[in-house]
């Protein structure tokens, strides 16, 4: 893993005040409190679909398609849980 320096210029009250919340939550450890923030919001940015893209995806598929024509119960695992065929199929087999 590489390191590398990084420096914002943010409004001062902003900056007391999360460094509060941030010390508080992580026992004073606010160097590492701000890296495991930087590590959650990147692994839910990358991890899960937004709401955005559900919202996308439900009007594509349900409002958008044909008269009667909805989602099966496998492609809406596939959306809502950002799940590939091979997730869905591993998870029946291991029932």
């Amino acid at each position: 893993m590489t390191k590398e320096l990084m420096q914002l210029e943010v409004d001062s009250d902003l900056k007391k005040a999360f460094l509060a919340c941030v010390s508080r939550a992580y026992n004073g450890k606010v160097e590492q409190g701000i890296l495991d923030l930087m590590r959650i919001y990147v692994e839910r940015a990358q991890g899960t679909p937004g709401q955005k893209m559900i919202k996308e995806k439900v009007k594509e598929y349900v409002y958008g398609g044909e008269v009667q024509a909805g989602l099966s119960p496998r492609e809406m695992e596939k959306i809502f849980l950002n799940k590939t065929e091979e997730d869905i199929e591993a998870a029946r087999l291991d029932k």
